[in-house]
């Protein structure tokens, strides 16, 4: 953190960065709104973290690139059109692995679910037929093919959304189902977010 150039520090405001990635999704998201702070401090210490960076950017198939927190990890939003070039050229480089990953998240409202369970389905009035979506994101899927499982969980949990809290969200079983905790977890699972008191 010595090398942090406070003058080139990002003034936007992350309320509204939060804002545009919720609404227009990672893949969507125009690049000038991945902003890391610290990638700066970590170029200059190790301008070879840079350099990998710039040679990134430079696959085709990916969206974004951009590194992760403080680094060293630097992650890609998208597929390499070519698979095995991509992973001979860097998976097989020094000092550098390379590693799948998929995104999972929770619908508003509700706790996160076994990304291996597929979310409800929904039924939907009969008026146009939609193409059939996966229910989950699954390692070898393509950005576009992840972004629209997203979509499709999105539609359900806001169909979800309309309907009440299921009873068994009152009926978790805590170590101890009497004390404020446990009623304050009820709360937050329901949606309401606060604890209640005795």
């Amino acid at each position: 953190f010595k090398a942090l150039d406070y003058d080139q520090l990002s003034t936007e405001d992350p309320q509204m960065l939060c804002d545009v990635f919720l609404r227009e999704g990672v893949v969507n998201t125009d690049d000038k709104y991945y902003i890391n702070d610290l990638e700066q401090p970590a170029f200059d210490c190790l301008p070879e973290l840079k350099a990998l960076k710039d040679e990134l950017l430079q696959v085709e198939g990916f969206d974004h690139v951009m590194m992760s927190g403080s680094g060293t990890s630097i992650f890609c939003i998208g597929e390499p059109t070519d698979k095995d070039a991509f992973m001979k050229e860097f998976d097989e480089r020094d000092g550098v692995s390379v590693f799948n990953a998929a995104f999972i998240n929770r619908e508003e409202g509700s706790w996160f679910q076994d990304p291996s369970q597929p979310l409800a389905i929904v039924d939907e009035p009969e008026e146009e037929e939609e193409e059939e979506v996966a229910q989950i994101i699954e390692e070898g899927m393509t950005a576009e093919e992840a972004e629209k499982v997203r979509e499709s969980r999105l539609r359900a949990a806001e169909a979800m959304k309309e309907s009440s809290p299921s009873e068994t969200d009152n009926n978790i079983a805590t170590k101890d189902s009497g004390t404020n905790f446990s009623k304050g977890l009820r709360s937050i699972l329901n949606g309401e977010r606060k604890f209640e008191e005795s």
